[in-house]
């Protein structure tokens, strides 16, 4: 679905960039709106502000909340029968370089170079029913988290249209990451069902949520619900904006 959405974006893009047109940008400011996450996650709000700091050079913050959408199984043997509670946010910050000898325009309009930070983190509370191996069916109340950090580099390009409008999109964005998760199903478990169960949940929501595949190559979660590891990440990201504040001379 992400890529045939993809698709469809790059199909906008090149239609508004063939109506509009581009103009050297004169002002140092930009929020905008991230698309890739309304994509990927079930309610998602994030923005990014950037500041250009320099000819060159900008920082810019993102902020914002997003949330796993509501699930009805977590394997064969865990039946959620009602979602409690959902959180999530996530924060960054990232430095860019507006590469000067590729651009005709000064930042922020052009291809750019720089690091990048992310901090993501979601939080559920779900009434679940859990199958045991005697085939007893146990009511319980399942608490998950996890956290998510990237540290990387990324290459991505924004067009200022009109002096007013932004279209930006990091394509390649490589980062050393680490994945932490706590679960803690509450109910009569012994340590060897719970290691079981734990490792079924954290299946079940990496095949539907591949940035956790990481935490279960060559990885085990204990009794205790806890697994982390550092792994390789990546990012991508779509976003539209809004370019403002006193033109600069």
């Amino acid at each position: 679905m992400f890529f045939r959405s993809t698709a469809f974006i790059g199909l906008v893009l090149a239609s508004t960039l063939s109506y509009g047109q581009t103009y050297p940008a004169s002002r140092s400011n930009t929020v905008k709106l991230d698309l890739t996450s309304q994509l990927l996650y079930s309610k998602s709000l994030v923005f990014s502000y950037e500041r250009v700091l320099k000819t060159h050079q900008s920082m810019a913050f993102t902020a914002g909340y997003h949330t796993f959408p509501t699930l009805v199984d977590l394997g064969a043997n865990v039946h959620v029968t009602d979602d409690n509670k959902r959180s999530g946010f996530v924060l960054g910050g990232e430095y860019r370089f507006y590469l000067a000898k590729e651009n005709k325009y000064a930042a922020p309009h052009g291809v750019y170079l720089g690091p990048y930070v992310t901090y993501h983190r979601f939080a559920n509370n779900r009434n679940v029913e859990v199958t045991n191996a005697d085939g007893s069916i146990s009511q319980a109340i399942l608490d998950t988290k996890f956290n998510v950090l990237n540290i990387g580099v990324q290459l991505g390009y924004q067009f200022i249209i009109n002096d007013r409008w932004s279209i930006d999109f990091a394509f390649i964005g490589p980062s050393t990451s680490y994945y932490s998760a706590d679960l803690n199903l509450g109910g009569n478990f012994s340590a060897d069902d719970l290691s079981e169960h734990h490792q079924e949940i954290l299946q079940a929501l990496a095949d539907k949520f591949p940035f956790l595949k990481d935490l279960l190559e060559d990885n085990t979660v204990s009794a205790s619900g806890k697994s982390s590891k550092w792994s390789f990440g990546y990012r991508y990201f779509f976003q539209v904006g809004y370019h403002f504040g006193r033109k600069r001379g």
